[in-house]
């Protein structure tokens, strides 16, 4: 399915300062003139599938009504629905935390953050990024996805090598938003973009618990 018809809550920063009491941090400066018009779009749109994914995850598994109704429908199915839903999710954050360029003298540029980051060419958003890499890296993501996810390391399958995944929900909600962040830095430093999607009313997650409610209910009888 399309991702055209998700759509995101902006604002300016301005508003989302007043109305939030946050007090403004100091302005970037960046030359906007340095980055590709399609390569921005196309960061955009991939980000933008991560958060529809994230947004769908959150309502679906982080609410304990939704929860229920799933375990009663089918809670085997809907425990590996939500471990792959947590896959790809982190398979994507850690895409985006790639670095700017890989392979040999690094001569395949990525589709990254850190790619934007680099052009950007400015001291206080490469220390913000710096703090953004430090948060993901202690998750274990890059490793998850290094050992496990993007293909099966032996030794890690094995039980030869072990490493620990320190994140919840919320973690990956706060990376996400501060990957936003920074991208509404480099894009448009006037504008703040809510990481959670709408969708449309009778596709949300409501309408589907909704249904499988009913569903449950039916089935009770």
């Amino acid at each position: 399915m399309s991702d055209d018809f998700k759509k995101f809550k902006t604002s300016t920063h301005e508003d989302f300062y007043k109305r939030t009491g946050i007090q403004p941090p100091k302005s970037i400066s960046i030359n906007r003139e340095l980055f590709c018009a399609n390569e921005l779009k196309c960061f955009e749109d991939y980000f933008t599938s991560l958060c529809t994914d994230l947004t769908i995850y959150n309502q679906l598994f982080c609410s304990d009504e939704a929860c229920s109704v799933l375990n009663e429908f089918n809670g085997l199915l809907f425990y590996r629905i939500q471990r792959s839903f947590i896959e790809k999710i982190c398979l994507k954050v850690a895409c985006l935390m790639d670095p700017a360029s890989s392979g040999r003298g690094g001569q395949n540029e990525n589709l990254s953050l850190a790619r934007l980051v680099e052009v950007a060419a400015n001291d206080e958003l490469t220390q913000t990024y710096s703090r953004l890499q430090n948060s993901y890296e202690n998750t274990g993501i890059k490793i998850w996805r290094n050992k496990i996810l993007a293909h099966t390391d032996l030794k890690t399958a094995m039980g030869e090598y072990d490493f620990e995944l320190k994140f919840d929900a919320n973690t990956l909600t706060e990376i996400i938003r501060e990957i936003q962040d920074i991208f509404d830095l480099i894009k448009d430093p006037k504008t703040y973009t809510d990481i959670e999607v709408t969708l449309p009313f009778d596709k949300d997650v409501s309408s589907f618990i909704a249904k499988l409610r009913m569903a449950n209910d039916q089935h009770g009888k």
